[in-house]
């Protein structure tokens, strides 16, 4: 009797599913994180302007159902491009908001920019890793 000592889960399709697990799970549980963090942390410190911390509230909220979502059922470009979209809108906040008088903490720029940053980043990232899915069927080209 011979027991063959090869792995039965080698070869491209477990290269596939793990490629499938870092770009749905791993970045869409760091895009979990910064929004639970937009969440909390403002409304815990009680420190700054209202209007800055209902506005990372409203940001944080859409990140968590995206990022929920794309755990849940599997990363898309949709997912990506509502992270990425929050994420510009939260670097951009803290100068629109000023312009229509409405109370902005300095403290929270600092803040909104770094977090809208890693927003930007990580949907960036999820973008580029969903474009090298492998098992995506290739443009066909005419020559």
């Amino acid at each position: 009797m011979t027991i063959s000592t090869t792995s039965t889960r080698s070869g491209p399709g477990r290269a596939a599913s793990l490629h499938k697990a870092q770009h749905d799970q791993l970045i869409g549980f760091l895009m979990l994180l910064v929004g639970l963090v937009l969440c909390v942390v403002p409304m815990a410190q009680q420190d700054g302007a209202k209007d800055a911390q209902v506005n990372e509230a409203i940001i944080g909220t859409i990140v968590l159902f995206a990022a929920g979502h794309r755990v849940y059922r599997g990363a898309g470009l949709r997912s990506d491009l509502i992270v990425g979209a929050a994420g510009a809108w939260l670097v951009a906040s803290p100068w629109l908001l000023a312009l229509g008088k409405t109370s902005v903490y300095g403290g929270n720029k600092a803040y909104d920019i770094a977090l809208g940053s890693a927003l930007i980043v990580l949907s960036l990232i999820g973008a580029f890793l969903a474009r090298k899915q492998p098992g995506a069927r290739p443009r066909r080209t005419t020559a």
